[in-house]
């Protein structure tokens, strides 16, 4: 273990932590929860989140520590009082932009609020991020803030001194090395994290995770990066996938990572992380203590206020969209063909805006076609890279027919890869990117403007 006294951040080079965490882990992702898709439950990316939501309250008040870009906006679909406060201005803002009720920038050994302030306390990635000579001063806020009968959850990175190096056996340039990486100047085994929540708390217990579900790309960090063994062939066939195999690999491993939840089941030490709960008062159970998902799939949006199906939770994008994008604006990209279900009563018309970023567009006009319940309301030929808005009007058989249920299916002619070949590659195939989709009910009929056909 590192000297308590010594400032592993500066013995790596890095002078400005708020820039070093800035540069590093700040992100334009959409984490607002009416942009969650419920399969995204199951996505090995969430799993941590989704531990978390499983175990808090309905209406409760959370803090999050270290909030990044707000890996916990989902909260909010429980009706959950959230803030957060991080290192970076720049965090706590897209924090924010996501849907925190409020947002600080401060030292986590420093909160700023008054004792006995939320029913949760949690953080995600963090506490392996904290140097040791402040480990303690930051639990002790949490405890400060924390309610008598409140419960505190952390996901934490850990190490295992037998198969890793400790900070003071490396050499100056495997620690600036090794910090680069993602930061880490405060790993500690599971049982040390663990001794150290009891000074602190009366009731404590730990889980190990990850010991075997981790993202395709995770993998290969862990064995590019931290040096760990995993078979070669496995690497190879890892680093083979493709854009959709990835996303495939990374629903299983979630999917078999909340069956462990959800059994219960306990695994071997694994060295790479581990679940932390701790309370003055008696715990309740480890996983699922307050599970309860159907926010995550249902709406409570009364027809009629159904406008922008962007933002409402109602609306069903399939697999055919990627993840919402600050562009801006807030927009999904599509692949060849994407479909939006959703429920409206007297619907009139639809609009939408759109872009798309192939190169040689101007060249080789983009074909879309736009069919809603199975009838194409329009085809036209996009030629230049700019946003253009769209109106279709809806005919009034196929709104009577419809009973009120509607899917909207947009056809691409064609998609391209942006950066296939990048060490960070972006090999997904996109067409267009729709934002705005907005539902008009009893108006006049409305042209859809572009080269027709």
């Amino acid at each position: 273990m590192a000297n308590p006294e010594d400032n592993l951040y500066a013995r790596a080079g890095v002078s400005d932590v708020r820039d070093f965490y800035r540069t590093k882990f700040l992100s334009e992702e959409v984490l607002d929860a009416r942009y969650f898709k419920a399969l995204d439950r199951f996505d090995i990316r969430f799993a941590r989140t989704m531990w978390i939501y499983d175990n808090v309250r309905a209406g409760a008040s959370v803090l999050d520590l270290g909030c990044g870009a707000g890996m916990l906006a989902l909260l909010k679909r429980k009706g959950v009082m959230l803030t957060g406060v991080d290192l970076s201005a720049d965090c706590s803002l897209t924090a924010l932009r996501n849907g925190y009720d409020f947002t600080a920038t401060t030292q986590l050994s420093h909160l700023p609020f008054p004792d006995r302030s939320f029913d949760y306390v949690v953080s995600l990635d963090v506490l392996g991020h904290i140097g040791f000579e402040e480990k303690d001063a930051v639990l002790a806020e949490i405890s400060r803030v924390l309610r008598a009968d409140g419960v505190t959850m952390h996901g934490i990175e850990c190490t295992d001194h037998a198969a890793q190096k400790g900070y003071d056996e490396m050499t100056p340039e495997e620690l600036r090395r090794f910090i680069e990486v993602d930061g880490h100047v405060g790993l500690e085994e599971e049982q040390e994290h663990g001794k150290r929540f009891m000074r602190f708390f009366k009731h404590v217990a730990w889980e190990p995770r990850y010991a075997l579900n981790l993202s395709s790309e995770e993998f290969i960090k862990q064995a590019d990066k931290y040096g760990l063994n995993f078979e070669e062939d496995f690497l190879e066939y890892l680093r083979g996938l493709s854009f959709k195999e990835r996303r495939a690999f990374d629903m299983a491993m979630g999917y078999v990572f909340g069956k462990i939840s959800d059994l219960n089941l306990s695994l071997p030490k694994s060295g790479l992380y581990v679940f932390m709960k701790a309370s003055h008062a008696p715990l309740g159970r480890f996983y699922n203590e307050h599970r309860d998902r159907r926010a995550l799939y249902s709406s409570d949006e009364p027809l009629a206020d159904v406008k922008c199906l962007d933002r409402s939770s109602g609306a069903i994008f399939d697999d055919g969209w990627y993840e919402p994008n600050i562009l801006p604006p807030v927009a999904r990209w599509m692949a060849e063909r994407a479909r939006v279900r959703f429920e409206a009563d007297e619907l009139a018309a639809i609009g939408l805006d759109l872009t798309t970023h192939i190169p040689d567009v101007r060249e080789r006009p983009l074909s879309l076609e736009f069919i809603l319940n199975g009838e194409t309301l329009s085809k036209l030929e996009l030629f230049s890279q700019g946003w253009l808005h769209l109106s279709f009007s809806v005919p009034p058989e196929l709104a009577a027919a419809s009973s009120g249920n509607y899917e909207l299916e947009i056809r691409a002619g064609r998609t391209w890869q942006p950066r296939p070949d990048d060490e960070n590659r972006d090999d997904r195939e996109i067409s267009i990117a729709v934002c705005n989709i907005e539902l008009t009910r009893n108006v006049s009929e409305a042209r859809p403007s572009g080269r027709a056909s």
